[in-house]
Formats: C-alpha cells, sequence, structure tokens
C-alpha cells in the first residue's frame, strides 16, 4: 500500500477540519473520501470515541511545512486575508506637522 519513498506522516493540505484523516489516507495511498466515511460509521458504532482519537491525532500528528494553521485557512476560506507585517520601521501617512510657537 504504501510507496517505496519515504514519506512521513503529516497532516494533509485535502482537509476537512484538522487535515488528518487527508494526512492518513495520502500516507497509505487511498481516497481520502472512502476514509472519511469509514471512519465517520466507526465513531458511531464506538459511540463517539473516534472523536477522542481524532483529538489526539490531530496533536500528535504534524502539519506539513506548508501547510497553513487552521485559523488561517478559515480566514482565508472567508475571503479575509491576513495582512503581511513589515519589520522595521512603521511608515506613517497622512502627517500635518507644524512648529509650535512657544519655541
Amino acid at each position: 500500500m504504501k510507496s517505496n519513498t519515504k514519506q512521513k506522516l503529516s497532516k494533509s493540505n485535502n482537509r476537512v477540519f484538522a487535515g488528518v484523516l487527508g494526512g492518513i489516507a495520502e500516507y497509505l495511498n487511498w481516497n481520502a473520501t472512502i476514509l472519511r466515511v469509514l471512519y465517520v460509521i466507526l465513531t458511531l458504532v464506538t459511540h463517539g470515541f473516534g472523536v477522542l482519537v481524532y483529538l489526539v491525532l490531530m496533536t500528535i500528528i504534524p502539519s506539513k511545512p506548508d501547510n497553513t494553521g487552521f485559523f488561517e485557512q478559515m480566514r482565508q476560506s472567508t475571503g479575509t486575508q491576513a495582512k503581511p507585517q513589515a519589520h522595521g520601521r512603521k511608515e506613517i501617512h497622512n502627517v500635518h506637522e507644524e512648529d509650535d510657537p512657544r519655541h
């Protein structure tokens, strides 16, 4: 099932929530949708135990270096882009400067 390349298990960009099942599906070369359906069925059969397992896997499985975080992806999905932070000095616009008449 696994390919011969040394692929590491990591969260996927093919995500519905946190990328855990998508990452497992990529690692095993499975269809992510089928794995998700099987996982939901397993969670229902075990009376919700799958939710706890998912939360544990979400904290254990590392993200890919190119993955953005969960909240950044939520921001991107709503269309609100985070502004890149400038380093160094801040630039101030529309400032009117006058001499102090007391000096």
